[in-house]
C-alpha cells in the first residue's frame, strides 16, 4: 500500500473505528480495572488476524504484527486505556454510562485508532519487514502508571524503537487532523511532593510554649518557591506549586499536625534532580529551625518525554507524506503536561518519539480532564495514517529479504 492509500484506507475504515471510539467512550474504567476494555480489545484483534495476542498484566493487551517483507526492525506503537474518575457534562448522545468515570483525556480515541492502525497493518502485512508491536497500555494516568510496569516485564526487551500518539482539543473545531512534532523535551516530569509537618500544638495563646506547625510548613512552602529562582537555570523550567494545605483545628487551637503538598515539574532531568535534593535540603532546614519534625515523601513519577532526533524526523517525513506538509506543525515549545510514555524510553533506552494529534472540539471546547471535553471525530483517520506510516516507514529502512 502506498503513501498516498495509507490516508485513504484509514478513510474507509472511519465508520467502523468511530463506532468502536463511542463504545469505549460509553463505558470508561479506571486504571487497573480496564477488564471490558481490555476484552473488547482482544475480540477484534483477533477479528483482524494479527500474529500474537498477549497479557503481560490482566488488563493490558500487546499484539504483534509479522511482516512479509523479511527480517528486519522491531516498532512497537502504545496506546493508553484507562479513564478518570470525572462526572462527565458533556450531553452527548454516547456519554458515559459509569458514573463518576469518563474519558475526559482522549484515551477512548487513543484505544479506537490503534485498533484501526491493528487492521491496517494486518492487511499490509505484504508491504513491510520486521514486526510491529501494537501495545494497549493499563493506566496511564495513575501514578506511577502502567509503563513502568510493562518495561519491567520486558515489553521493550525485543523492540528496536516505540512511537506514541496524543489528541490535543482546540478551541477551533475544525482545528482538528495536524499532527504536531518536536525533537528534544517534549513533556514534561511529573514528581510528587508530599510533607508532613508534625509538632506540638496547644492554645493559640501561648505561642513560645509550642512547636508551630503551620508557621513551619509556611516557611517551607516559601522557600520551595525559592528553588527555580535560585538553584536552576533561569532558562529551564522548574514548576512546583503547592495543590494542597491541610492542618484542621479549632481557631484558637494551634495543631499538633499539618499536610500538604504538589507536584514538581521540568523537561531536564537534571534539573528534576536538583528540585529533589533541594526539597529534602529545605525540609531538614525547617524542622531544625522550627524544632518540627518535617517529613518528606518525594515519589519520583513520569520522567519528561525527550523525543529522538532521527526517529522524530522520520515520523514527520512519513506523516507529511500520507497526510500532507499543510497538516504538519513543528512546536517550537514542549507540553506542559506529563506522560508516563517517557519511561519506555527512560528505562530501556531505545529510542522514542511521542507526536501530539489536534482534536478540535465536538461543539463546545473545554480542556483535556475537563467534564465537559469532547473532540472532533473527523481527528481518528489522521491519527491512524501518521502511526501507520511512521511504523512501515521505520521498519522499511532495515530489510533484509
Amino acid at each position: 500500500m502506498s503513501d498516498n492509500k495509507i490516508l485513504k484506507r484509514a478513510n474507509e475504515l472511519f465508520e467502523e473505528i468511530r463506532t468502536i471510539r463511542r463504545d469505549v467512550h460509553m463505558h470508561p474504567e479506571l486504571g487497573y480495572h480496564e477488564n471490558r476494555t481490555s476484552a473488547l480489545i482482544k475480540a477484534k484483534l483477533r477479528e483482524y488476524g494479527v500474529d500474537n495476542i498477549e497479557q503481560p498484566t490482566p488488563t493490558s493487551v500487546v499484539a504483534t504484527i509479522v511482516g512479509r517483507k523479511g527480517e528486519g526492525k522491531t516498532i512497537a506503537l502504545r496506546t493508553d486505556i484507562d479513564a478518570l474518575p470525572i462526572n462527565e457534562e458533556t450531553g452527548l448522545e454516547f456519554a458515559s454510562e459509569n458514573d463518576g468515570v469518563m474519558h475526559a483525556c482522549g484515551h477512548d480515541f487513543h484505544v479506537s485508532m490503534m485498533l484501526g492502525n491493528a487492521e491496517m497493518l494486518s492487511e499490509m502485512r505484504d508491504e513491510f519487514c520486521g514486526r510491529v508491536k501494537i501495545i494497549f497500555q493499563h493506566s496511564e494516568d495513575t501514578q506511577p502508571g502502567g509503563a513502568k510496569e510493562l518495561v519491567a516485564k520486558g515489553i521493550m526487551d525485543d523492540v528496536d524503537a516505540i512511537v506514541g500518539l496524543h489528541v490535543l482539543p482546540d478551541e477551533d473545531p475544525e482545528e482538528y487532523g495536524k499532527v504536531c512534532f518536536r525533537s528534544g523535551p517534549m513533556t514534561t516530569s511529573a514528581d510528587l511532593v508530599q510533607v508532613t509537618v508534625t509538632g506540638l500544638g496547644g492554645h493559640s495563646s501561648q505561642p513560645h510554649l509550642l512547636h508551630d506547625p503551620v508557621l513551619a510548613a509556611s516557611q517551607m512552602i516559601v522557600l520551595l518557591q525559592q528553588i527555580q529562582a535560585r538553584y536552576t537555570d533561569a532558562n529551564e523550567t522548574a514548576i512546583l506549586p503547592i495543590t494542597y494545605i491541610r492542618g484542621d483545628s479549632a481557631i484558637n487551637v494551634v495543631p499538633e499536625r499539618v499536610e500538604f503538598g504538589g507536584a514538581a515539574r521540568t523537561y531536564n532531568n537534571e534539573v528534576r534532580k536538583v528540585i529533589e535534593d533541594q526539597v529534602y535540603k529545605i525540609g531538614r532546614g525547617v524542622a531544625e529551625v522550627s524544632g518540627c519534625t518535617v517529613d518528606v515523601n518525594y515519589v519520583k513519577g513520569y520522567a519528561p518525554v525527550i523525543n529522538d532526533k532521527e526517529l522524530t524526523a522520520l515520523s514527520r517525513a512519513a506523516t507529511a507524506d500520507v497526510i500532507g506538509e499543510d497538516r504538519v506543525i513543528d512546536l517550537e515549545r514542549p507540553m506542559n503536561f506529563s506522560e508516563d510514555f517517557s519511561a519506555y524510553s527512560d528505562v530501556s533506552g531505545k529510542p522514542g518519539t511521542f507526536m501530539i494529534l489536534k482534536a478540535g472540539n465536538a461543539g463546545h471546547y473545554a480542556p483535556l480532564h475537563n467534564p465537559a471535553s469532547t473532540l472532533n471525530e473527523g481527528t481518528i483517520p489522521y491519527g491512524m495514517a501518521a502511526m501507520v506510516a511512521t511504523a512501515i516507514r521505520y521498519l522499511n529502512g532495515d530489510c533484509s529479504a
